[in-house]
C-alpha cells in the first residue's frame, strides 16, 4: 500500500508540475505575442512608372524602359549611372547646384564612344577604350571633400565643359572598378525615428550621392504640385526609380523593397537642396526657390531627424542593393513597412 501511495504522489506531482508548466508557457506565449513586434510581410505598394540613369553627374539623364540593378547603380548596355564626373583644376566637383546649365548637357554612348552635346555648342567626344589605356589618373573630391579617383577623359571633352561652364581648366574623369575611394556609406542612428538598418556599403557606386538608388513616388510629386503655383517634374529630383499607384509619402515607411528578382533596402530619407530649384528643361534656377521653399514648410524631418537634417526637407528615399537583377517599367513594387514614417 505504501508503494502504491508513493506512486500516486509521484504521478499527481508530475501532473501538477505539467499543468503549471503548460499554464506558464501559455501565459508567456501570450505576453510574447502581445509585446513582440509583428513580422513584416511583403505587400504590393505600386508599380514602376519610370526608370532613369545619369551617365555624367549633374548632367541630363536618360529615361529608359529597363535596366540592370547592380551594386554600382543602374546599368543599361554601355550606360552606367554617374560614372563620369566634372571637376575643376583642383579636383573639386561641379554640379548643377552652382552650374545649372549642366542639366542641359546630353550624353550619347555608342560602340564605346561617348559624345556630349549642349544647345548652341559644337559636340565633343572621346573613346572609353582610350581613357582606360591612357590611365591618366586624377582625383575627384565630392561632398565633405571625400576623394574618389578617376581616369581623365581627354582634352576635347575638357575644352567642351570649360566653354559651357565658363570655367577654364575644367576636366572630366571616369570611374573604373578598383580605383581608390574614401567614400563609404555607414548608416547612422539619427537617419530615422525607427531602427536604422545596419549596413556598410563600399562606395563602388562611382560618383552618386550616398546611395546607388534614389526612389520617389508620383503621388508625393502630385501632392507637392498641388501646393505650388507652377508644377515641377520628377526630374527636378533626379530619381533612379519613380513609383506610381501608391499613396502620397508612402515611401517614408518603406523598409525593404522587392521588384521581380531585385531586392533593395531603404536606409535613409533623401534630403533636398537647391538643385531641386533647377528647371530641367531650361537649365535655370527658380527665382522663388521653388519647390525647395514649399518643401521646407511641410517636409522637414520630425523628432531627432530635425537635428540631423536641419533645414533640408525630405523627398524620396535612398536605397542600397541586396539582390541584383533586371527591372522594367510597369513592374509591381513590393515592400515591407517600418513601424512608422521615417
Amino acid at each position: 500500500m505504501n508503494t502504491l501511495y508513493e506512486d500516486r504522489k509521484v504521478i499527481f506531482g508530475i501532473l501538477g508540475t505539467s499543468f503549471f508548466s503548460w499554464t506558464a508557457f501559455l501565459a508567456l506565449k501570450g505576453l510574447v505575442k502581445k509585446y513582440s513586434k509583428p513580422k513584416a510581410e511583403w505587400v504590393p505598394v505600386g508599380r514602376i512608372k519610370s526608370l532613369h540613369l545619369y551617365p555624367i553627374k549633374s548632367c541630363k539623364g536618360k529615361e529608359v524602359f529597363q535596366y540592370r540593378c547592380t551594386p554600382f547603380g543602374p546599368r543599361l548596355g554601355e550606360y552606367l549611372d554617374r560614372h563620369f564626373l566634372v571637376i575643376n583644376s583642383d579636383g573639386k566637383f561641379y554640379t548643377a547646384r552652382t552650374k545649372p546649365q549642366m542639366v542641359l548637357i546630353e550624353t550619347l554612348i555608342k560602340d564605346g564612344i561617348v559624345r556630349v552635346s549642349y544647345p548652341g555648342r559644337e559636340d565633343a567626344q572621346f573613346k572609353i577604350e582610350d581613357v582606360k589605356a591612357n590611365k591618366d589618373l586624377r582625383s575627384g573630391f565630392l561632398h565633405v571633400d571625400l576623394r574618389t579617383d578617376g581616369y581623365d577623359c581627354g582634352d576635347a571633352v575638357a575644352e567642351f565643359f570649360s566653354n559651357v561652364l565658363e570655367e577654364p581648366g575644367t576636366r572630366v574623369i571616369m570611374y573604373d572598378t578598383g580605383l581608390f575611394t574614401e567614400r563609404t556609406c555607414k548608416t547612422e542612428e539619427g537617419w530615422w525615428n525607427n531602427e536604422v538598418p545596419k549596413r556598410i556599403d563600399d562606395f563602388q557606386t562611382a560618383y552618386a550621392d550616398l546611395a546607388p538608388y534614389m526612389i520617389t513616388s508620383q503621388a508625393s510629386l502630385d501632392d507637392l504640385n498641388s501646393k505650388l503655383d507652377q508644377n515641377v517634374s520628377s526630374i527636378n529630383f533626379r530619381p533612379c526609380i519613380v513609383v506610381d499607384d501608391c499613396a502620397a509619402w508612402d515611401e517614408d515607411k518603406w523598409l525593404d523593397l522587392r521588384i521581380g528578382d531585385v531586392e533593395m533596402q531603404c536606409f535613409k530619407p533623401c534630403t533636398r537642396c537647391i538643385l531641386t530649384t533647377v528647371n530641367p528643361e531650361t537649365g535655370t534656377k527658380d527665382k522663388d526657390m521653388q519647390p525647395l521653399k514649399k518643401l521646407r514648410e511641410f517636409r522637414l524631418g520630425p523628432g531627432k531627424l530635425r537635428q540631423e537634417f536641419g533645414e533640408s526637407p525630405i523627398f524620396g528615399v535612398n536605397a542600397g542593393l541586396v539582390k541584383t537583377g533586371y527591372i522594367h517599367v510597369g513592374q509591381t513594387v513590393w515592400a515591407k513597412y517600418k513601424p512608422s514614417a521615417f
